[in-house]
């Protein structure tokens, strides 16, 4: 453990190499998070989701992709886990493990609590991804679609912006704008940005009610 703190993780290589094959019945593949500029690796439609909500958190530094190999012992039997992510944000690093909530058994427990106690002594947090709220990713996806969107050639940002201080509904405020279509666009985009926010305890659509930064918050 003394080792792992004092070594940077970050500039270490995956645990293990993420492969294709056609009778997998996962789907790995390579996720752009905007936080960090780059791609990182998953090993399952599940990770890629967890990716996305990182980089959509914020604070997101850096992300490493099978960080490290744990080595434990339990009833009497060795075992060997490999969380899924280290996550280094700006308000402290989290060790990351990704298992839909009806896979987990209970080596999968133990693997978790083995994960957690190496948290704990490097002073890191921990969290199992098993569970989305049933609507949670479809806004996540609808936001993330436009998250990469560079130019405002109408200047509608500023209109929006300036709209929705006091408290606006998502249809009403694209409409407010006289280009709807591309306001959508651009709304969903300052929703990603942190520029305007909207509680994701709902679904996001039209009627979601959509507020300056400083407003949501309080």
């Amino acid at each position: 453990m003394h080792d792992l703190v004092q070594e940077p993780v970050l500039t270490s290589d995956p645990m293990r190499h993420f492969t294709w094959r056609r009778d997998q019945r996962h789907r790995p593949g390579l996720q752009f998070l905007t936080s960090t500029g780059r791609h990182h690796g998953a090993e399952s439609l599940e990770e890629s989701r967890v990716l996305l909500a990182l980089d959509f958190a914020g604070d997101v530094v850096d992300v490493v992709s099978q960080p490290l190999k744990i080595s434990f012992a339990t009833c009497g039997k060795h075992r060997a886990h490999t969380p899924d992510y280290l996550a280094v944000t700006r308000r402290g690093v989290w060790l990351i493990d990704v298992r839909p909530e009806p896979l987990i058994k209970e080596s999968d427990r133990e693997s978790f609590a083995a994960a957690a106690e190496v948290a704990v002594a490097c002073g890191w947090r921990y969290a199992v991804a098993a569970r989305w709220r049933e609507h949670a990713f479809a806004g996540l996806d609808a936001m993330a679609s436009r998250r990469r969107l560079r130019s405002d050639p109408l200047g509608l940002r500023p209109v929006l912006l300036a709209e929705a201080a006091g408290g606006r509904r998502f249809g009403e405020l694209a409409a407010a704008t006289g280009c709807e279509p591309v306001a959508r666009a651009q709304l969903l985009h300052l929703l990603w940005s942190r520029q305007l926010g909207v509680d994701l305890a709902g679904p996001l659509q039209d009627r979601s009610l959509v507020l300056p930064v400083g407003e949501a918050g309080r």
